[in-house]
Formats: structure tokens, sequence, C-alpha cells
């Protein structure tokens, strides 16, 4: 059995929705992969070498592997995920960051507002200044204004930069369009924007990078997301360590990007703020709920009246039915979800809110006058896993 070690300190959602693809795909080898973190203690080579000398990898995948680089030996099979700098002549798997910089433009377009987009006042973070280029180009290019704010960001403790996002903000003429270049960032920026009293989405929309549901759901307004193609980037890590391992020289870099925008409350349009702050409430509801087994009665116990006074005030300020409202939002992270090329359709049922499988295969069909796997091969994407009969 193949046994790759994956050094790297990185455990949160985004992170580890990556490596779980790339684990999938050498399961399906019969590889055995374990996990080890980083110290920060002086004899870390020789804490390293003694794991090699008891596990035997044959490969490593990691974020940075400087401080171990002088015991792996000649060629011995790396690949780099994400990592900040080459540190050696291993292939890296990174962010396509120019696409996510597209992708936020083309979510927020379509409003007549201002648009401004947050980053890091650090150079060294190379992947938020291709982001906010990206969308900054996009956004002149549609003949709208772009107004840029970095600020000096923690990513132990995001929250100290809280103030100095205030200061920016203010600065800002509303309504206005945000784009954050991470979710953490966004998480900060909707923060200050609570504390100052602004109202989202009446005062501002806002948009992030990674799709971290931890983070993405902690305000009472969720935070829409670019969502990368985590399986994506766990296929070509796969893919540069096989080759490796089968003798071959891999490329220097395997880009993926950005598979979609899941939308959340958080860039609900149009600004104008419902009539009635029951319909208001309902859509805050669904926007933040939806993938979630709520119904229809769910969302009229969310509006505090009568299920006939609840459907009659929703349809006159939205034009749709309280039902039709949550399909569009179940349906919209369904075209999401399905643009991933290994998708596992039995998965999806949960993910995006319906009750049952043949529910969403009823839906899709419905709504787009084809099967699931047609429209995959339609749109260039292939055959996926069929749904387990429930």
């Amino acid at each position: 059995m193949k046994r790759i070690l994956v050094y790297s300190y990185r455990r949160n959602a985004s992170y580890n929705a990556l490596t779980l693809s790339l684990l999938r795909e050498g399961r399906r080898r019969g590889w055995r992969f374990v996990w080890l973190s980083p110290s920060d203690a002086k004899d870390e080579p020789e804490r390293v070498a003694r794991i090699f000398e008891i596990v035997k990898p044959v490969g490593i995948v990691s974020t940075d592997i400087l401080a171990i680089e002088s015991i792996l030996p000649p060629g011995f099979p790396v690949v780099l995920v994400d990592c900040p700098r080459r540190t050696c002549a291993a292939p890296v798997v990174r962010h396509d960051n120019n696409s996510f910089g597209l992708a936020a433009a083309d979510a927020l377009l379509g409003e007549e507002t201002e648009f401004a987009v947050f980053g890091l006042a650090d150079r060294k973070y190379c992947w938020s200044n291709i982001r906010e280029k990206a969308f900054a180009a996009r956004i002149r290019k549609a003949g709208c204004v772009c107004r840029h704010a970095h600020f000096d960001m923690w990513l132990d403790n995001p929250y100290l930069a809280l103030e100095d996002i205030q200061k920016k903000l203010v600065e800002l003429k509303r309504p206005v369009s945000i784009f954050a270049v991470s979710d953490w960032v966004a998480d900060v920026v909707l923060m200050a924007a609570e504390s100052l009293g602004w109202r989202c989405p009446q005062d501002f929309r806002l948009v992030g990078v990674d799709d971290d549901e931890l983070i993405c759901m902690r305000s009472p307004v969720a935070l829409s997301s670019i969502r990368p193609d985590w399986e994506l980037g766990g296929r070509l890590a796969f893919e540069a360590l096989d080759v490796q391992m089968r003798g071959g020289k891999p490329k220097k870099e395997y880009l993926y990007g950005a598979v979609g925008v899941v939308r959340r409350a958080s860039t609900r349009t149009p600004y104008v703020r419902p009539v009635d702050s029951r319909v208001e409430n309902a859509l805050a509801f669904i926007a933040a709920e939806y993938a979630s087994p709520i119904t229809v009665a769910d969302v009229v116990k969310a509006m505090g009246c009568s299920r006939r006074l609840a459907e009659l005030r929703f349809h006159q300020e939205t034009g749709e039915t309280i039902a039709r409202a949550l399909e569009d939002k179940r349906h919209a992270r369904l075209l999401v979800e399905l643009k991933h090329q290994n998708v596992d359709i039995s998965a999806l049922p949960e993910i995006c809110g319906f009750r049952s499988a043949a529910a969403l295969r009823e839906c899709f069909r419905r709504r787009t006058g084809m099967s699931i796997t047609a429209w995959r091969r339609a749109n260039g994407m292939g055959v996926v896993v069929s749904p387990r009969r429930r």
C-alpha cells in the first residue's frame, strides 16, 4: 500500500474540501494518507525524518515544505498546494485568482451602485492583489467606478482590523456593492458595516471567496461567496503526484478557479426595502435557511401572520409565491454544485435543501426540460454518480 504524507497546518473547511477530493482520487488507487501538522520546534527536520522512517511515505502533499526540504531524498515526489511561495522545484497547485475576481464582478454587476473592493495592504498576499485587479478591471470595463480599500489583516485574528475597515466604509457612498477578497475579509467587513448601522443588502451588497459555511453563516445576514472548484484542485494535486510516482515530469503549475457564486442574503436584490417588514423577514429567512429542509409553513411562521396573508403580501412585494422563492434558491445552488466535474448527486438533496432525490430530479427537469445527466453532457461535464435509492 502506498502511503502519502499530508504535511500541513491547515484544517479549515475550504482546504479540507480540496484535500478530501485528493483523498478520494488516491483511495481509488489504494493509497493510504497520513496527516502530519508542522511543528515550531527547532528539531522539525529530525522529527519529520523519524516519521519518514516509521511511515515510509512514497510522496508528500504540503502547503509549505521549507522547514523539511533538506531531508527529502533527491527526486522525492512532492506537490505543493496553495503554497505562498515556491520553496523548491516541486509542482504547485493553486487558485486561479483572476477567476475569483471576475466571478465576483459578474455576481455584483447589474445594479446601479458604486463598487468597492476590500483587499490586503501587505503585498506579500499576492493572491489578494490579483483578485482585486481582476475585479476592478471587469467593473471598469462595464463603465462603472471601482474604489479600492486596503488594510492590514491579521489572519490569526482578522477582527483586529475592524476599526480600520469602519474608516474605509464611511468613505463610500451608499448603496455600494463590495467584493471582499476572502470570506474572512468579508466577515469583518460585514461586522464593521453592522456596527455602523448599515443594512445589508439595502445599503450594501457583499460577496466573499471560499464558500466556507462556518464563516458565511455567522451573521443574521448570510454571506454570498464565490465557490472554488475544490474537486478540480484535488484531482490536479493527485495528477501532479501520480505523474512523479510513475517517473514522469509534472507541469510546474496547476490552476483551479471559480465554479460559481453561492448566493445568500448579502447579495439579494433589489435594494428597495419591502414595504411590509414581514416580507423582508421572509426573504432573509429563505436566503439563510433554504439549504435546510424548511417548508412554506416555516417561512410563514417567520413572517408572524396567517398563511393567507403571508402568501398575499409576499406575492404583492416579490411577484412570486413563497414556494417559488424557496425553489429558486435551491435550484440556483443546485446549478452551482452540478458544475463540479465529479459531483456526487446522492449528496445534493441535503446540500441544496430538497426533501429527496426524486424532488431534486423533478424540479430540475421541470425547470430545464432535461435530466441532470443530459444537462451535464450538453455542458461538457460528463456523467455523475447516481443518487442512492431512498
